[in-house]
């Protein structure tokens, strides 16, 4: 059989999304910490140990960090930058624990950064086909570490979708996709009323003063909440525009 019949028997390739809650320190970290997320930018394997370049967000950093060198899955964590809000961590942990080891023993490719909040790891991969992906979520599914596994979305790709992949891809579409998980609950509610009564506007329909009595918050929670969500949301956007 020719490398073109094994494809069309095979059917086309399949980009998904799953949400994994899992035997990991990221999943436990998040879920002590519901206001913190964990996102892994690099990974590199050796031996039975992985290390991890992490972004994390959370309204107290350090006690995070501390749990995670308590975490029996943690073998090391380097603080390379850390502010009140966020740190840039190098962790190295127990690879057998990891996402990771079961990736890598299929054809599926993650695409993008995992994304962790509140004990789950969401994650887009493609699979070259149905059964790739079929075989990856029976694999978790029937692992004793995996407490549950979901898929979200799934969205089979043709010859075309090839290049729209790499656009979005360079002009930081999947960063969309996980932006919503960057943003706290109370930032996000705030940004959304915002939204809804026109403060965005030109001219602004609602102010400051007035948005802050609607929520029955101060003024200056309601700015800094905007203000946090806005500096989350803003770079992503930036970083679309300038590639379009």
């Amino acid at each position: 059989m020719s490398v073109e019949e094994e494809k069309k028997k095979r059917g086309p390739p399949v980009l998904f999304e799953l949400d994994i809650n899992h035997l990991c320190w990221f999943c436990d970290i998040t879920d002590r910490n519901p206001d913190a997320t964990i996102v892994s930018t690099m990974s590199q394997v050796h031996g039975d140990s992985i290390t991890n370049v992490i972004q994390l967000t959370s309204p107290d950093p350090k006690k995070d960090i501390e749990r995670m060198r308590a975490h029996q899955l943690v073998k090391r964590v380097e603080v390379l930058t850390m502010s009140a809000n966020s740190a840039l961590l190098v962790v190295t942990s127990k690879y057998a624990a990891m996402t990771y080891k079961i990736l890598h023993q299929t054809k599926v490719e993650l695409l993008e950064s995992p994304v962790t909040k509140s004990g789950v790891d969401s994650e887009i991969l493609m699979a070259p086909s149905h059964k790739e992906m079929s075989d990856l979520i029976t694999r978790m599914s029937e692992h004793k570490d995996y407490a549950d596994v979901k898929l979200k979305k799934k969205r089979y790709l043709d010859a075309k979708d090839a290049i729209s992949l790499s656009v979005f891809r360079t002009s930081g579409f999947f960063d969309l996709q996980s932006a919503k998980h960057l943003i706290a609950p109370k930032q996000a509610e705030t940004f959304q009323k915002a939204l809804d009564y026109g403060y965005y506007d030109i001219p602004k329909k609602i102010s400051i003063e007035e948005l802050a009595e609607k929520l029955g918050l101060s003024p200056s929670t309601v700015a800094e909440h905007l203000r946090k969500a806005e500096a989350k949301l803003l770079p992503i956007f930036w970083k679309v525009l300038k590639k379009l």
